[in-house]
Order: structure tokens, then sequence, then C-alpha cells
């Protein structure tokens, strides 16, 4: 879990705007819902109720507009969203959501990661210049979380100089990413760090196995264990693919279900073509070795 991974939450956000589901609300003009931070000032402009921030120096300006909490957040992937507007604002400014969870384990620090509206444009883009109201999004993937944010913290940075307005901001939630692709992190077979460890295994299991084939096979030698392993590993193959359709039932996360799905896809095709395949090389080579016989006899 790492900022990068706002990357993919986006594209996945994108696919399933039709579950988004709003956990919360808040709008500036209700103070004891919110609380206003030092500085600020609600104001009505354009029909809709702003928080307006001003930075008339030139130092950097570093605002805590909004601590949600302990969120209501059921689903792996969440965002903070709404409308901003801004004008001369100097330098690259940006939103940001600063995530908190529970350790991991007791006697850790808990876990802190962010997310920021640094992109050129969209609903990611940065704070720059002079903007008329344009949304903007802060989504967070907590894949491999001890569990739901304890708190989460908006900030709004600003380099220079500038006007910034922040509309009425809502915490929405996808739980059709979390069933769909990414499954029930609660409990999960094995840890997310762990998934590398698994495909490096499964890899280095299936290259070994497919030369120690080649090489026995090639020499006319070993033919029967070498049917039998052939069998061995298909049959792993489909014991993988049970195992993929348990873990879809159970809705267990990607970095379970993908190494058994591609290993028991591996295991079935290239084994199961290498069945085919060496049995003419074994039949091959024991014609040659007859034709020899006749030929010397």
């Amino acid at each position: 879990m790492k900022p990068i991974l706002v990357f993919f939450a986006l594209l996945t956000f994108s696919a399933t705007a039709g579950s988004r589901q709003t956990v919360t609300e808040f709008n500036w003009k209700d103070p004891a819902q919110t609380g206003l931070p030092r500085g600020t000032a609600p104001v009505l402009l354009d029909g809709r109720a702003a928080l307006k921030i001003e930075n008339t120096n030139v130092a950097p300006l570093q605002l805590s507009l909004l601590t949600i909490a302990k969120p209501k957040i059921s689903a792996q992937m969440y965002a903070v969203q709404g409308e901003v507007r801004y004008d001369a604002v100097q330098g690259d400014g940006y939103l940001e959501m600063w995530n908190y969870f529970p350790p991991v384990k007791p006697g850790l620090p808990e876990g802190q990661y962010f997310s920021r509206t640094l992109g050129d444009s969209g609903e990611m883009g940065k704070i720059s210049g002079t903007s008329d109201w344009r949304p903007f999004s802060l989504p967070f993937d907590s894949a491999g979380a001890s569990g739901p944010p304890t708190e989460l913290q908006i900030n709004l940075i600003l380099r220079g100089r500038g006007t910034v307005y922040l509309g009425p901001i809502k915490l929405v939630q996808y739980p059709v990413a979390k069933s769909f692709f990414y499954g029930n992190t609660a409990h999960p077979w094995w840890s997310h760090r762990a998934y590398l460890w698994v495909m490096i295994l499964g890899s280095g299991i299936f290259i070994g196995f497919n030369l120690l084939i080649v090489a026995l096979s090639v020499k006319g030698k070993g033919r029967g264990f070498v049917f039998a392993l052939l069998r061995l590993l298909i049959g792993l193959g489909i014991l993988l693919g049970a195992t993929t359709i348990v873990a879809f039932a159970q809705q267990q996360p990607f970095w379970v279900w993908f190494p058994l799905l591609l290993e028991a896809f591996l295991l079935l095709t290239i084994f199961g073509a290498w069945l085919f395949t060496v049995g003419r090389i074994y039949q091959e080579l024991e014609l040659r070795r007859m034709q020899a016989l006749d030929a010397s006899g």
C-alpha cells in the first residue's frame, strides 16, 4: 500500500462509479459540524456554501481543513470529493488527505499514508493559477491495512499567495470495487507481502520442472518418471484451479487468488501440452533406436 496505488484506485473508481456510496457530507455553513480552521471564513459563492482560504503572505501556507475521526468506512476503496475554485494562486498548491490506521502489531506505530492532488489535470489536478469551480478527488486504496482507518485529515497546502474556495465535500466509498477485484481483506489466506514470495516460489518450481522434463526427454531417459511427474503436475493444476474457485467464493483479495489462478493456468496449459509432446519425443527416439539396431544387425 503506497501512494502510487492511488492510480489503480482511480482506474477502478472509473469502472465502478455507479456503486459509489456516500458515507457522510460536510457543509461549511454549519461550523458545528466541521469546525472552521483559523483564518478562514464561510461564504456564499455562486449559490453554494464555501470555505474561503486566503494566503496574503509570500510564505507557504499549510492549513488543516477537516479531521474525520473514526469514519464509518466499510469498503477498501474510498475517497473525499468535492469542488474547488481558486484565484491567482502562486506556485503549485494541492489538497491532501492523510489516512491513519491501527498498528499492524502491538507496539508498532500506526500506519500513515496520503493522497494528494498533484496531477497536471483532472480531479487530482494541482491548485495553481486561476480556475472556476471544478471537481476534486482524494481517493485511497487501503489494501493490506490492519483495518478501517481511524482518522482522516484533509489539508490545504499553498506555496505562495492566492485565494481558494472549497465547496461542500463528501466522504464516499466503493463497495463493489472491494468485492469484485480486491475481495475481503479482513481475513486473507496470506499477507500482501507474502504475495511476492508465493509468486517467486511458484515460478521457481515451474521453471525447475520444465528444465527437468526437457533434460530427461531429449535424452530418452526416465520415461515412466516423466509421465508420472506430468500427471502429478496436471493434477496439481486442477487442485489449484479448484482452490481459486474457493478463493473467489470467499472473496479473497487479488494477492491470494491471482497467483493461484496463474499457476493453475500455467500447469494445465504448459504441462498438458508437454504430456502429448513428450510422448512423441520418446516414440521418435525409440523408433530411431530400433532403426539403428536393424541397421547394425
